[in-house]
């Protein structure tokens, strides 16, 4: 009996080493590889987003962003019920070498967005996505 256990076993480990070591099909070598789409080249992200983030002494700062496919931008930020009219920044912006986030020159206090579909997220200033439980409002959404 424990000569046939032990026979088992190691035909149990002869199978998993065997199924670990099989070559890879072309479906399987394909997914792994990135197809080179991006947010850059795969989305229609040059608009209009808008949204309203946290502020810590006031209701919130409207943001208005346009983006333009030149790799131009015009940035209108307001303090709402601060400010009646909003101020307005120019300039350019640029986008990582992944072509998944822009970040606005120094007219734009470089904020740095990741592009997805029909929205922004704001990030901060390590250039991740702000967590939390106002991770939420830090979106701007690209008006229609």
């Amino acid at each position: 009996m424990k000569k046939a256990l032990g026979i088992l076993l190691v035909m149990s480990a002869a199978v998993m080493v065997a199924a670990c070591n099989k070559p890879t099909t072309q479906a399987e070598t394909s997914s792994a590889v990135p197809d080179g789409h991006t947010s850059r080249n795969a989305l229609d992200w040059a608009g209009v987003y808008e949204g309203v983030v946290p502020c810590a002494d006031c209701p919130g700062i409207e943001h208005r962003l346009t983006l333009e496919q030149s790799g131009g931008y015009q940035l209108e930020t307001r303090y709402l019920e601060r400010s009646p009219a909003p101020q307005i920044v120019q300039g350019s912006f640029t986008w990582n070498e992944a072509g998944s986030t822009i970040r606005l020159d120094q007219a734009g206090s470089r904020l740095r967005f990741q592009v997805g579909e029909n929205r922004l997220w704001m990030l901060n200033q390590a250039g991740e996505r702000i967590s939390g439980p106002l991770a939420e409002h830090y979106i701007l959404n690209k008006r229609d």
